[in-house]
């Protein structure tokens, strides 16, 4: 669940949200816990509390307290916060348009020995100490912070690693927020002091500190002695394998990780090597040891960082309007034909101001229409273990999301420029030599291929396997109504990628950097072609001489001219991403969707470039 932020006023650096929200043992974190209306989250310890930027572990803001949190307090939904940010800090400003565009969430951050959670997973105990703004809500009840100190006390490193500021520093609450009144003082000054010595200050007796969690005792000389034989031990002896891996992947994620002691290394790869770590489980789902499916990201030490494959823009779905549907189906009116203008005399006798049959100027009707808006369904479906997710050396959670997040959006864009209702035998443009398969995302609704190509065949231009010329392309442009053909701020080029080699060697194709006042900061905008956009797009087939792809070579590439206000976007749903835990199954599911529907206004809106020789 993402806990949103929004601006209660921008003009005030004023954000507020939910801070906290309630769970169940069916409604839980991805961590497994969740927070009820009994949890103790001593609400009534300060007034006010402060904000910082993800959890302080952003290597540029630190600890640096970039507001204060004056109002918490619970509904049934949970704990809203309101916070009145720092304008005077420069990062501020930026937080704010993070907030504007909605990336960044509400997290809360507690101390470990404060924090009790029973073995159900409910959290009985959870003090609010400070409230963070992240762009990675995605585990919003599960805090960093907490969950990185608790492994640098458990392995008994320096705690100065966390980039907390210490008192001094420019980046410490004072020098960040200008002068704040006792009561705040104290409460950062527990949470400063607590983070940095793995202490706690009773704040009713200054005096009086409660030890934090105490480091791992080490076995004795003497103890090794007692068997008669000496045997060399660590300060690690302690932990096993998982903890100690475990420990690492946390301590790799913070920003300044610099490597833990040659100590800790070979206790690690003894330990891992010595527990032969594997798991057993049903092909059917991503787990550890499956190759390919998630043996790769549970090595004993490597990058937390994964490396990315290349991919192109989504081009196609920023192109045209969209709309909310508040049903399926969802009608959208239209203009329809305009009244008729007639040349009239002049008015010179009175029945002629009359309405009817004597007046001079013959009445006539406007026109009305409408498009009708149906919302298909795309969906991914992935299973994985808590095995998985415990042991890879990546954030498995979020970088499952993000991959679905974006499997999802290039599947619109696929849809829209390629989808075909066809399903019987041959003629579907993308599967012309044989009826497809009733699960291909590409029958959920009709694109921008197919009306020129199919429904209004008269709007496509046969290029005769030749590379593209100027002549050619405005061919096929003018193959539309000249209403929408004159108009080149409103057309859209799309292209395969073979295509736009094509376009390179053509004199007349403006390329952005020579494009001038014309350059705009379109997504994935290539260049231009007699002042309208060219766009390259991943998802645009390779076809054979028909423009559809066959059963034979497909080789030939496409131009797409588009009107772009003549096409609508409707959603019922946007992209949903759900990541539930199963306890029965002790695994995960992960499940994207979205619902959408595609209108053109009429069947002049597109044309094609085709059979060009790539």
């Amino acid at each position: 669940m993402q806990l949103s932020l929004k601006n209660i006023d921008a003009t005030e650096g004023r954000v507020g949200g939910y801070l906290i929200v309630w769970g169940s043992p069916e409604r839980r974190d991805l961590q497994g816990e969740y927070f009820t209306p009994g949890t103790e989250l001593g609400l009534d310890w300060y007034d006010r509390r402060p904000v910082l930027y993800h959890h302080g572990l952003d290597g540029k803001l630190k600890a640096a307290v970039i507001g204060v949190i004056d109002t918490l307090h619970e509904d049934e939904v949970g704990v809203w916060a309101e916070a009145q940010l720092d304008l005077r800090q420069r990062y501020v400003r930026i937080v704010q348009r993070l907030i504007d565009k909605g990336t960044l969430g509400w997290s809360s951050g507690s101390l470990p020995h404060l924090v009790e959670v029973s073995a159900s997973g409910q959290i009985k105990r959870w003090p609010i100490i400070e409230g963070s703004l992240t762009p990675s809500p995605a585990e919003p009840r599960r805090t960093d912070v907490r969950t990185i100190k608790s492994a640098y006390e458990a392995i008994g490193l320096d705690m100065s690693r966390l980039a907390l500021s210490a008192a001094g520093d420019d980046d410490t609450p004072d020098a960040a927020f200008g002068e704040l009144d006792d009561e705040m003082e104290t409460a950062l000054r527990v949470f400063r002091d607590g983070a940095s010595k793995g202490t706690l200050m009773d704040t009713t007796n200054p005096t009086t500190e409660r030890a934090a969690r105490k480091r791992l005792p080490v076995a004795s000389e003497r103890d090794a002695l007692k068997g008669g034989t000496i045997s060399v031990g660590s300060a690690y002896d302690t932990l096993d394998a998982l903890d100690m891996l475990h420990g690492y992947v946390l301590l790799r994620s913070t920003k300044s990780f610099q490597g833990v002691s040659e100590q800790y290394a070979n206790a690690l790869a003894h330990k891992v090597g010595k527990a032969g770590l594997s798991a057993i489980k049903a092909n059917e789902l991503s787990y550890s040891t499956q190759v390919g499916f998630g043996d790769e990201w549970v090595p004993e030490l490597w990058s937390a960082q994964i490396w990315h494959k290349a991919r192109q823009e989504n081009v196609i779905l920023p192109l045209f309007q969209s709309i909310e549907m508040p049903s399926n189906p969802f009608s959208l009116p239209i203009e329809g034909a305009d009244p008729t203008v007639y040349y009239v005399p002049e008015t010179t006798d009175e029945t002629q101001l009359v309405l009817g049959s004597g007046n001079t100027i013959p009445d006539s009707k406007i026109g009305s229409g409408k498009v009708q808006l149906v919302a298909k369904k795309l969906a991914l479906r992935v299973g994985f273990s808590s095995e998985l997710v415990e042991d890879s050396v990546v954030p498995v959670l979020n970088l499952y999301r993000e991959q679905a997040m974006r499997a999802i959006a290039d599947s619109i864009d696929h849809v829209l420029l390629n989808g075909d209702t066809t399903t019987a035998g041959t003629g579907n443009i993308n599967s012309d030599s044989g009826a497809p398969a009733s699960t291909e995302r590409y029958l959920a609704l009709n694109g921008l291929r197919k009306l020129p190509l199919v429904t209004n065949s008269a709007n496509a231009q046969d290029a005769a396997n030749v590379a593209p010329t100027l002549a050619l392309l405005r061919s096929a442009r003018f193959k539309m109504s000249n209403r929408y053909a004159a108009r080149p701020s409103d057309l859209a080029w799309i292209c395969d990628g073979g295509t736009y080699a094509k376009f390179l060697a053509m004199s007349e194709f403006l390329t952005m950097d020579k494009a001038g006042p014309h350059a705009t900061a379109q997504t994935g905008q290539i260049g231009l072609i007699d002042g309208a956009p060219v766009l390259v797009s991943a998802e645009m087939p390779l076809t054979e001489a028909d423009g559809k792809v066959g059963g034979g070579t497909n080789d030939r590439g496409t131009a797409l001219c588009v009107y772009r206000p003549g096409w609508f976007v409707g959603y019922r749903r946007r992209i949903a991403v759900s990541v539930d835990y199963l306890p029965y199954y002790d695994s995960y599911q992960l499940t994207a969707t979205v619902r959408l529907a595609f209108a053109s206004f009429d069947t002049e809106v597109a044309s094609a470039l085709y059979n060009i020789a790539v």
